[in-house]
């Protein structure tokens, strides 16, 4: 399984190597808020990788690996439900519910918890820590990728097909279709993880490198149930093109643009990691 890191095309960074890329690019990056004595801010390399740190007092708090996606979602009743990520339904034009997803948010720490949900527009970035891609969706429905169980063989294989699926006419084993989503963190908001079986069909890809580093990654726009998300592919992987479908499991993280708290940017200090 590949790390949130990989990615972005910063996987090799190790620790040091991570200390000086945001020694460098830090000083300079953008102040998206503050919250009580944290300040969130968030540097955009050419590729569009992101880096999202939040500061208390000067030093390093958190630390999210982001992407500069373009909107693709349109998000109703979002609102922070833990440490981790917030929750929302993903709407259409006319308000009509279409999924429910948890995901990471680059403004997580600006939504205090007890709000009342807000709404917008949003950009999804899916992060494909373990995802494959498939030459078309007929290629995606052989597979064992669009099985409901992921092809672990729980709901599958050879096995026969329960009665009522046969009385139903329903195919066994039951399969997951080209544009499907299944966001498991919003199944335990409490305590579950911006982790989501995300399969849709590839619109655009590009290969790119990182400006900063040096490392590469791909990043594919993808159309699934109710929304446009980008997703980030590891360097190691081959650039999908137009038509292909992408399928697995994926690290969310939401870009919340309606969702800011400015302030004044403090003088930040030259060591970012906690000793």
């Amino acid at each position: 399984m590949a790390s949130n890191f990989d990615c972005l095309g910063l996987g090799s960074l190790d620790r040091d190597s991570m200390n000086d890329l945001l020694n460098r690019v830090l000083p300079a990056a953008e102040l998206i808020g503050q919250a009580g004595d944290v300040a969130v801010h968030r540097w955009t390399d050419p590729s569009g990788v992101r880096l999202v740190v939040a500061l208390r007092d000067g030093r390093l708090e958190e630390l999210l690996p982001s992407f500069s996606g373009v909107p693709g979602a349109r998000l109703a009743e979002v609102r922070r439900v833990s440490d981790e990520m917030i929750v929302a339904d993903v709407v259409d034009d006319a308000g009509e519910q279409a999924t429910m997803l948890a995901a990471a948010s680059e403004q997580l720490l600006l939504l205090p918890r007890g709000t009342g949900p807000i709404s917008g527009r949003a950009s999804l970035i899916a992060l494909g820590v373990q995802v494959t891609v498939h030459a078309d969706e007929d290629a995606f429905a052989a597979s064992d990728a669009s099985l409901l169980s992921g092809g672990d063989g729980e709901d599958g294989g050879d096995s026969e097909p329960p009665a009522h699926f046969v009385e139903n006419g329903w195919t066994w084993p039951p399969r997951m279709g080209a544009e499907s989503f299944i966001s498991y963190g919003a199944f335990d908001q409490e305590n579950g993880d911006p982790i989501a079986q995300l399969n849709g069909i590839v619109l655009s890809a590009e290969r790119r490198v990182v400006a900063a580093t040096g490392g590469e990654f791909s990043v594919a726009r993808v159309r699934s149930v109710g929304f446009e998300a980008d997703l980030c592919l590891p360097g190691d992987v081959p650039t999908p093109a137009p038509g292909n479908v992408i399928g697995g499991v994926v690290y969310l993280i939401a870009d919340l643009p309606f969702v800011s708290a400015p302030a004044p940017a403090a003088k930040a200090k030259r060591s970012w990691w906690r000793r």
